[in-house]
């Protein structure tokens, strides 16, 4: 419902806005079909996808809610260096156990 009343204070058209929610919600199901293959690898392939997962949502709070996060301008190489950190320390407690 938020989406929606987000996208029409910038989009006019309500068949686009149905559509976009459409496609959206379709996001969902179509990611737990491709994510069928990867059950099936060895656990610390599968533990990189998670950790993945992990680590965007981690950057997303990083940058979305800390207000200082936004203090000083991000590079490509900053972002780089907090995922593969942080995919690191996920795979060595994998391999470790």
């Amino acid at each position: 419902m938020t989406l929606t009343t987000e996208l029409a204070e910038t989009i006019t058209s309500k068949l686009r806005i149905i559509l976009t929610v459409a496609g959206l919600a379709l996001l969902l199901p179509i990611g737990a079909l491709l994510a069928i293959p990867v059950a099936g690898l060895s656990p610390p392939v599968v533990a990189g996808f998670l950790s993945f997962g992990l680590m965007a949502l981690l950057f997303l709070v990083t940058e979305e809610l800390l207000a200082e996060a936004h203090e000083k301008p991000d590079t490509p190489l900053i972002s780089a260096m907090f995922f593969v950190g942080f995919l690191t320390l996920l795979l060595i407690e994998e391999i470790a156990l």
